[in-house]
């Protein structure tokens, strides 16, 4: 991915973030939120230190919270009283993702949690005032990851834990079924010549090692950076469609040219895409596989 097409690919997937999340796309969101995010987030809260045997109450930031998966992650870990002595905040940057979060508070029955929007890099919240802020799938995506850094260690706690989960530079998660799809259709559909899984360029956060030296460098300490390898039971062609609909209309909208898109309604493609897998597959549920890093530190 060259740097005009990363600057492209930011853009685009800033500003699917951002849109209100309305009628399929939403629909689409809710159930990846539910279904296959857990599964990519599950290792982080154990190694923040938060399971079912936690005793104390937690106040919990959940920035760049996106639709709220490590939040309902966490909250359906605790023990009951630790949950109702708990908080949580949840804030994200994209209008779509707080109006997400907002509706799933009351949805899924969340607990003491509120939901705002707030600028990762610079959240303006009190100093001191958390004891874990999570990060999701968002420092290789977010353009300045060092203000997230430096942002999280002002309103830690003494002791206060910070978490988060990046792409491994070799995953590969949806990228083979799309792009065997793209190559049978009846049109000519570019695909990204490499799908780098950094979207700025401010270090490496799909490097494990890099990143437990950056962490130490930026005065995070306990630093502790694993590799988790995933996988995911796709049941059929709808699924994978209904999972990574967002992902296809950011890949369309970043490797194809208006002409080709006005020509090809992402309707169609996902229509496309699902009949390639259907046959693909033979009508059969497959694997999906990633590999996610996970870090964890504390402040002192």
């Amino acid at each position: 991915m060259s740097s005009t097409e990363a600057a492209t690919a930011m853009k685009t997937l800033t500003e699917l973030y951002n849109s209100p999340e309305k009628g399929i796309m939403e629909e689409q969101m809710l159930y990846v939120s539910r279904h296959m995010m857990p599964k990519l987030i599950a290792p982080l809260p154990r190694q923040m230190g938060l399971t079912d045997k936690t005793s104390t109450p937690v106040a919990f930031f959940d920035n760049a919270c996106g639709s709220g998966v490590l939040t309902h992650e966490i909250q359906q870990m605790l023990p009951k009283d630790v949950l109702e002595k708990s908080t949580f905040l949840c804030a994200d940057n994209a209008e779509g993702m707080v109006n997400l979060s907002k509706k799933r508070v009351g949805l899924d029955g969340w607990v003491n949690t509120e939901v705002k929007r707030l600028d990762a890099t610079n959240t303006g919240l009190p100093e001191n005032s958390f004891t874990h802020v999570g990060l999701g799938l968002a420092l290789h995506i977010i353009p300045d990851p060092d203000a997230v850094l430096a942002d999280t260690k002002r309103i830690l706690k003494p002791g206060g834990i910070f978490g988060a989960t990046t792409f491994h530079k070799t995953n590969i998660f949806w990228q083979p079924d799309v792009r065997s799809a793209f190559e049978s259709f009846p049109f000519e559909a570019p695909f990204l010549k490499e799908v780098k899984m950094q979207m700025h360029n401010q270090g490496d956060w799909t490097d494990p090692e890099w990143i437990e030296t950056h962490l130490k460098s930026q005065g995070f300490v306990d630093v502790q950076v694993t590799t988790n390898p995933g996988r995911y039971h796709i049941k059929n062609a709808e699924e994978f469609v209904m999972s990574f609909g967002m992902m296809l209309v950011w890949l369309i909208n970043t490797a194809w040219s208006e002409e080709t898109r006005r020509e090809h309604p992402v309707e169609e493609v996902r229509e496309l895409l699902r009949r390639h897998l259907e046959e693909k597959y033979e009508g059969k549920g497959w694997d999906i596989e990633w590999k996610v890093i996970c870090t964890t530190a504390k402040v002192e």
